[in-house]
């Protein structure tokens, strides 16, 4: 005899409440970290800069802060020393292509090739973190970084900060969406920059020294891995295209 629908439902929930958090583990995207520690990550993308990345590091080491740098490969391989300086500094650094590349538009050999040659130029310094170029996802590009062993981090906000904004602005805006345990997106580096006044990163530098100055008594500014393990790292469906 059929059971009735409402008691199959019922029979199927503790299934689904188990598959879900795996599900999430896998194939979801960490975007922050619930906690009421009062920790932040700040990440930057498209680096390093042989000028702009030092500035960063400077800046990080007088207030005693951490950052995540997710680094394309044909950058590390210009810039050797310059990474292990990151490494040495205790900032954790991450995957972000070998060449910017689109992933849901990219064919699978390619995208293994551009995760495959970005992690050999980040060697021995790149931890299992990945962040694809301009947030762009597909299910199958996602699969792909689960079988290169990957974390794929996205952020919680961002202050667009590929436009040419004045120190100040970025600052406030910075400041306006700060909360424990989120993670911000900010670049080093422009690896294509849409806006050519944007490829000048000394406002944000001005700006990310506005808001150390005024919130590292308050804050930790800390790696990802490090905001992992200050709460539960919350992980969300982030399949969107390139843009």
């Amino acid at each position: 005899m059929a059971q009735p629908q409402s008691a199959q439902h019922t029979r199927s929930l503790p299934i689904w409440r188990w598959l879900a958090p795996v599900g999430r583990r896998l194939l979801g995207t960490l975007v922050r970290v619930e906690t009421t520690a009062p920790v932040v990550a700040l990440t930057f993308d498209d680096g390093p800069h042989p000028q702009f990345t030092p500035q960063l590091l400077d800046l990080f080491a007088r207030h005693q802060a951490r950052a995540t740098f997710f680094l394309l490969g044909r950058h590390a391989v210009e810039q050797r020393e310059l990474v292990a300086r990151i490494a040495a500094a205790g900032h954790a650094i991450g995957n972000h292509t070998f060449t910017h590349a689109r992933m849901p538009q990219t064919p699978r050999w390619q995208r293994w090739r551009e995760l495959r040659m970005a992690r050999r130029a980040l060697a021995p310094y790149g931890a299992a973190l990945f962040r694809p170029p301009y947030g762009g996802q597909s299910y199958g590009s996602r699969l792909d970084a689960l079988l290169f062993g990957y974390e794929v981090v996205g952020w919680t906000y961002h202050i667009e900060d590929w436009v040419a904004q004045p120190a100040t602005q970025l600052a406030e805006r910075l400041l306006a969406q700060m909360q424990p345990g989120c993670i911000v997106l900010l670049h080093d580096r422009l690896a294509n920059p849409r806006d050519p006044a944007a490829a000048d990163r000394a406002p944000l530098i001005d700006a990310l020294t506005i808001v150390l100055d005024r919130l590292s008594t308050t804050y930790r500014f800390v790696t990802v891995p490090e905001l992992m393990r200050a709460g539960k790292p919350v992980r969300v469906p982030w399949f969107r295209p390139a843009q």
